[in-house]
């Protein structure tokens, strides 16, 4: 056999790393998986959904425990292992939408878990968008008690959530800035709540709403906004800074434009299922081609690799050759440790340098939003 079967694991292995998930249970799991004698789907889902959910029940004895004794660090601690776990069981390709809800259901859940015993304000909001109510949070740096605050917006693309935006807030959180985390239309909440899909005019009302909500926020300082977002998200913030010319700047990691992409190189998944088919609207590949439009003369920070088999070289030129103002480009020449010889997967080569990347891009944007450098 040519693939080990955890090599179909890859894309779910790397955005769980990404999301914190501990490197140890990861491997952990692999090797169960390992363990299957036969290649089969089924098995596969069934053996890393039931070996995460032992390790939730460990983690949540252990959270408990924690919580009994007053012990607040160590809850929290727990309390975040048990997201990640349940992260792990949401990034698993499950075409049972009821059953991928179930599982959502649980992320969310342990999430908010977790927000309680953080020492920052984490606020829940709704957006309202012309098709329908976005879920978010708005993250603080402290406990909210200041009269304004510089404010990023974060983004992120079909099979994401708002839970997973924590990883792009955190950075921005220890240099004094606020984040706001929605589910964009076709992800977590804001579909599997509030049918809100994923299409290109969905996008577009999303994009503005969530502008339309800063202003109307006394503590979120309108003149001062940054747009931040992976993947899908890369290309939503560009799309956002060209939407809102008022914006200080956009950082845009490994930005993906799905007409701009391979689409040969795209997993079928991705195109076609249950799961994709429930998460975009009709006509969703013509609907996006207006997130192509227009250009942006604020300063941007494009992260990006040669190692991108959905974003060719040149795509990724277009993109950056729609920015006129001040740039500076990132390029990850390391080459991606997740990957088989038959794919190469899109979140790879930047997502295995987020722990440094990360810093780069914060810096970018704090220095700008707040004139200092932490």
């Amino acid at each position: 056999m040519k693939w080990a079967i955890r090599d179909l694991l890859n894309p779910v292995v790397t955005r769980s790393m990404l999301y914190g998930t501990n490197p140890f249970d990861v491997e952990y799991l692999l090797k169960k998986v390992d363990a299957i004698e036969t290649m089969s789907g089924k098995m596969i889902q069934t053996v890393w959904l039931d070996e995460w959910f032992s390790k939730i029940i460990h983690y949540t004895e252990l959270c408990d425990k924690a919580k009994a004794k007053g012990n607040r660090c160590s809850a929290r601690a727990y309390a975040k292992m048990i997201t990640e776990c349940h992260y792990a069981c949401y990034m698993i390709n499950i075409q049972d939408v009821e059953y991928k809800s179930a599982i959502y259901d649980g992320l969310v859940k342990s999430y908010k878990n977790y927000i309680e015993l953080c020492d920052n304000k984490i606020e829940y909001i709704e957006i309202d968008t012309e098709y329908g109510k976005l879920p978010a949070y708005i993250h603080f740096p402290d406990d909210g008690s200041k009269e304004s605050y510089p404010v990023a917006i974060t983004y992120s693309g079909l099979g994401s959530c708002k839970e997973e935006l924590d990883m792009l807030a955190t950075p921005l959180l220890e240099r004094g800035v606020a984040v706001i985390t929605p589910d964009m239309p076709g992800t977590g909440g804001a579909v599997i709540y509030n049918n809100v899909k994923c299409g290109g005019p969905e996008i577009e009302s999303a994009i503005d709403a969530i502008y339309k909500f800063i202003d109307e926020r006394s503590d979120l300082d309108s003149s001062r906004v940054a747009n931040f977002g992976l993947c899908m998200g890369g290309g939503y913030a560009f799309r956002a800074t060209v939407k809102h010319p008022e914006t200080k700047c956009c950082v845009s990691l490994f930005p993906l434009f799905m007409n701009f992409a391979n689409q040969s190189s795209i997993p079928i998944w991705m195109k076609k299922g249950k799961w994709s088919s429930y998460q975009q609207s009709e006509n969703y590949m013509e609907g996006m081609r207006i997130l192509e439009e227009g250009s942006i003369n604020n300063d941007f920070l494009m992260v990006h690799s040669d190692d991108d088999n959905w974003m060719s070289p040149e795509a990724t030129e277009t993109l950056w050759n729609k920015a006129t103002g001040y740039k500076e480009r990132l390029k990850i020449t390391e080459k991606p440790a997740y990957v088989s010889e038959e794919t190469i997967m899109h979140a790879m080569p930047v997502g295995e340098q987020y722990h440094w990347v990360k810093h780069e891009a914060a810096d970018f944007i704090a220095e700008r939003l707040t004139g200092e450098n932490k």
